[in-house]
């Protein structure tokens, strides 16, 4: 079950921004179009207001293409994507999943050999793809990528803090470091 608010992203400073908004009881889509990079992030911002994550997570890139403006754009937007943690007290975490971690899974998902849950695509007429039986766009559909990589990476970090805490439990004898570790990663599970 997910405690957290989360919204992810799939930036685009000059064109169509995708967005996935999760919390224990919904996943919402929206997005954004403009050729301006500031106004993508005055809908994030807007968003964050109204909606008080906690978490963002959103698909980056450091890669420019010819230095063309929409590259650059993009660039603008993730940085100050990364700046919201210092404007907004609510945020505890900013974080990314690449952009090459993105692609190769979405493309696993158009061949089949991914999946994710309550996630389909039809073909033909009133083709594409849904989440929940509702129609979501391609850049919808990278913000919900990038939310299944994120919570998946973030299952296994927590798999290994689970084993850490028992390797330590294990010790017969914990140093005053060892001690204050476990103290940490036992308080990070039960804030998560």
């Amino acid at each position: 079950m997910i405690k957290d608010k989360i919204i992810t992203i799939d930036p685009s400073g000059t064109g169509t921004t995708g967005i996935c908004l999760i919390n224990s009881k919904e996943i919402i889509f929206g997005e954004y179009k403009s050729k301006i990079w500031e106004e993508h992030l005055k809908y994030i911002v807007e968003l964050l207001r109204e909606w008080k994550p906690n978490i963002i997570v959103y698909e980056t890139t450091n890669y420019i293409h010819k230095r063309l403006p929409g590259s650059l754009s993009l660039l603008k937007l993730i940085g100050a994507i990364v700046g919201l943690k210092y404007v907004f007290d609510f945020l505890n975490e900013v974080n990314s999943i690449a952009v090459n971690q993105v692609k190769p899974f979405k493309d696993k998902l158009f061949q089949g050999k991914e999946e994710i849950e309550k996630l389909t695509c039809k073909t033909g007429r009133g083709k594409g793809w849904k989440y929940q039986d509702k129609r979501i766009s391609l850049h919808q559909l990278d913000a919900l990528v990038v939310y299944h990589l994120w919570s998946k990476r973030s299952l296994e970090s927590k798999k290994n803090i689970k084993k850490k805490i028992k390797e330590l439990k294990n010790k017969k004898r914990l140093g005053i470091r060892q001690q204050e570790q476990l103290e940490k990663l036992e308080q990070f599970l039960t804030e998560r």
